[in-house]
């Protein structure tokens, strides 16, 4: 006994479902490996690209910039190399307001004026004095000639009496141009490592030497250096160990804190005229405890670089390299087998979903399940730093899509491919049609052989099965050739619809059109037959236009596609007309008052048919109007 309301699983119903499955299952282990190969990564990319962009600035009070801009620039006589009194005199204004360290982002491998590159050393020198590295000068990475792992050696400066950190302002460059990454450290000719511009400033704002940062880079890949940190309320309030293996691991995305102009700047040429005037800052300065970065922001210095946000300047990029190490959000992907799960839960979420919905409502729910996913991945990003790929999803949904739509479209020509011509076929996978089941206004066709049964008597099986081989080849090409689907074989007749399963404005004038040409064609056959001696056939056939429920009915086990109502079994009463009136083809006046104009036909009264109380109205079709043509 089985409950009510209790759902049976068909043997065809659970295929589905497994094909479903197992359809979900295969994309998502192969966009699983398309993205560990590195096949999606580009889209990724612009996916965190999207991401930087979007998200507000981050608020990064401890960074400043001072920048020598256009109007500095003219006010030391646009003349390259930069003044070195003028860093200097900059760089002592700063350290006296306070500041915990100044990196100076500026070219010094050339010298200049002695007196001016004196004056440099002269400001490192006083600076020095408590121990600390807190002048930091940026230098180039430069790759050492040989075979082995690359290894780099820091390109020396001007000047080995300059004192301070230094730092390379090396930055990995995408395909595209791009600056998204950065490499905290270098491997160095003597086994250790050579510490970024970044880096260095980060070690010279927790007070390290030249001397303690190169120790630490000398260790072991297990050896950690301890780094000022920012908490989640965006202080820095601690300091906290971060292995060196992680800093010399794969590059880090850099975190843009936003886009340009994101950190507090000021021009350093007011800042030089308030060094020279004698001015002592004031204790409360925005210099005082924090991390001030000096860099060219004027057109001729060319230090631009494209970034996810836009055109910056290489020392903001700088800046967003501190940031990053700061909040130590690294941006690196999930692990394979939590994408694996979020990507097959994502695929099998459709594959139920396209067992009881229709494509499109799968396709707009799929979208609203995408829109979710990146919604999480945003706020976890915005909130974290966390990277939830949100991409390998996307493309298995879609792949998913495309797959069960293949699918479909296998099980459609299954299903259809025998009753219908190619263009139909192609019309209802291009289109689609509504195969669970419509009221449509079609016409339908049915024929039937005279004399079969007597024929059957006097010739062999293989006979018989030779000339209805025959018959049903040239009927079925014809009924394909006008727009038909065969609906079944009934022994010898044949039942076709016209308007169904796709729309088709014509049908009725497609359906008398094609009893026409099947007269035509059965006297071609039986001109042949009677040439080799076999007996000629006869045939009716009728065209009735009404309302039909189409859609796929049967059992559970079995289902087929059909048209059914009254209009069928109208049509199949008015075929069997054709024998007491001696016609060939009959019509019904609901075809006549559609195909009216285009048609000669008799009039042949109102007949009272079995199984219907009112009688039908028929006409014998003779032929088509002089306007429409001959048919063959």
């Amino acid at each position: 006994m089985t409950r009510v309301g209790q759902r049976r699983w068909s043997i065809p119903g659970l295929r589905r479902v497994a094909q479903a499955l197992l359809l979900g299952v295969a994309v998502s282990v192969g966009v699983t490996a398309l993205s560990r190969v590195g096949v999606l990564s580009g889209w990724e990319t612009r996916a965190v690209d999207a991401f930087l962009f979007l998200r507000d600035r981050v608020p990064a009070p401890e960074i400043v910039l001072v920048l020598i801009d256009e109007e500095s620039f003219a006010a030391l006589g646009e003349r390259q190399p930069l003044s070195r009194r003028y860093l200097a005199d900059l760089g002592d204004f700063l350290l006296q307001s306070g500041a915990r360290v100044v990196g100076f982002d500026v070219q010094l491998r050339s010298r200049a004026i002695p007196q001016e590159d004196a004056a440099l050393i002269v400001m490192t020198r006083r600076w020095e004095r408590g121990g600390s590295g807190r002048v930091v000068f940026a230098a180039l990475a430069t790759p050492r000639k040989g075979d082995g792992p690359a290894r780099y050696d820091m390109a020396p400066a001007f000047s080995l009496d300059l004192r301070g950190l230094f730092g390379f302002s090396n930055a990995p460059v995408g395909a595209d141009g791009v600056i998204r990454r950065m490499a905290p450290v270098l491997p160095s000719g003597d086994g250790g490592f050579l510490p970024s511009f970044a880096l260095a400033v980060l070690a010279g704002y927790a007070g390290q030497t030249s001397d303690e940062l190169l120790r630490a880079l000398t260790g072991n890949p297990g050896a950690a250096l301890t780094l000022p940190a920012r908490d989640r309320q965006g202080r820095i309030s601690r300091t906290e160990p971060i292995s060196l293996s992680r800093l010399a691991g794969a590059p880090w995305r850099i975190d843009f804190a936003g886009r340009e102009g994101s950190f507090t700047a000021f021009p350093s040429g007011a800042l030089v005229q308030l060094a020279r005037s004698g001015i002592r800052p004031e204790t409360d300065n925005p210099f005082r405890d924090k991390i001030v970065l000096v860099g060219a922001t004027f057109a001729e210095s060319r230090d631009f670089y494209p970034t996810p946000t836009g055109l910056m300047a290489g020392v903001e990029i700088h800046a967003n390299m501190i940031f990053t190490l700061l909040s130590r959000r690294t941006l690196l992907p999930p692990h394979w087998l939590l994408s694996l799960s979020v990507l097959v839960g994502a695929c099998l979420v459709v594959s139920l979903l396209s067992l009881w919905l229709r494509p499109l409502w799968v396709a707009l729910l799929s979208l609203l399940l995408i829109a979710g996913f990146v919604a999480v991945s945003y706020e976890a990003y915005t909130q974290g730093g966390y990277w939830l790929d949100f991409v390998a999803p996307l493309v298995g949904m879609l792949a998913y899509i495309e797959g069960s739509r293949l699918l479909t479209r296998r099980r459609l020509r299954a299903a259809f491919g025998q009753y219908v011509s190619p263009e139909v076929m192609d019309r209802v996978l291009r289109e689609g049609a509504g195969l669970g089941g419509e009221v449509r206004s079609v016409s339908v066709l049915m024929s039937d052989l005279r004399g079969f049964t007597t024929l059957s008597e006097r010739l062999p099986p293989d006979r018989i099965s030779e000339i209805m081989n025959e018959y049903f080849t040239e009927m079925v090409d014809v009924i394909m050739g006008h727009h038909g689907v065969i609906q079944d074989f009934i022994g010898d007749g044949i039942l076709a619809v016209y308007g169904a399963p796709l729309d088709d404005p014509d049908h009725a004038w497609h359906a008398v059109t094609t009893a026409l040409e099947m007269q035509a064609a059965l006297r071609r056959l039986n001109a042949g037959w009677q040439a080799a001696g076999r007996p000629a056939l006869a045939m009716g056939v009728a065209v009735h236009t009404g309302e039909v429920f189409a859609g796929n009915v049967g059992s559970p086990k079995r289902k087929k596609y059909s048209v059914m109502g009254d209009t069928v079994n109208t049509t199949s009463r008015i075929e069997g007309l054709n024998r007491e009136l001696g016609t060939e083809i009959l019509i019904s006046r609901e075809t006549l008052q559609v195909v009216k104009d285009r048609v000669v036909m008799r009039e042949r009264g109102s007949i009272k048919v079995k199984g219907r109380t009112q009688p039908v109205e028929v006409f014998e079709l003779v032929g088509v109007s002089q306007t429409d043509g001959a048919l063959p």
